[in-house]
């Protein structure tokens, strides 16, 4: 094998484990790209581009650990592709649902939902189609939980009773309005 097709080889394997990994963890191919160019003002997290990073040198650490240990150097940059988005992934995810469970103690809310940072990775955004990361209501007035703001909005009335649970609409009285 020559040295120009096993670097081909290499890139292709790099471009694969990008894309699975992407759609596993993010719900598309691409997403992972996206979150963190294009829509990296999605998220309104102090810090999550620092997260990024650590989890990338930590990523890199492990890689060499694994060329050391003789992982074939073909699979050297999949092994890296995969790790670092794992890591981010994880890191800036915990860290999302731990200040949203502090933002959550402080408003206080009389009930409260929540999707996983997790799920919202997946599923948000979605140009067409709403997607709750959580909600709350609070003196009967529905509120929905924002990544970007980092906070809880309200929701209208029409919105809230297409999203929030029947029991939560009943027990306010919450109807669609004129």
């Amino acid at each position: 094998m020559t040295k120009t097709s096993a670097l081909l080889g290499a890139g292709i394997i790099a471009v694969l484990a990008c894309c699975f990994t992407s759609t596993v963890l993010f719900g598309g191919p691409f997403r992972a790209i996206a979150l963190f160019t294009i829509w990296n003002d999605r998220l309104g997290l102090a810090y999550w581009r620092a997260l990024v990073l650590v989890a990338i040198l930590l990523a890199l650490m492990l890689t060499m650990v694994a060329a050391r240990f003789g992982l074939p150097r073909a699979v050297l940059p999949a092994f890296f592709i995969v790790i670092s988005m794992g890591l981010s992934a994880l890191m800036v995810g915990s860290y999302a649902a731990a200040q949203r469970a502090q933002i959550v103690e402080k408003f206080s809310p009389d009930l409260e939902i929540r999707s996983s940072v997790f799920a919202s990775f997946r599923n948000a955004p979605r140009d067409f189609q709403f997607f709750l990361h959580g909600a709350a209501m609070k003196h009967c007035q529905p509120y929905a939980w924002s990544y970007r703001e980092m906070a809880f909005y309200k929701l209208p009335p029409n919105v809230a009773i297409n999203v929030l649970p029947p029991n939560w609409l009943e027990q306010c009285g919450i109807e669609r309005t004129p």
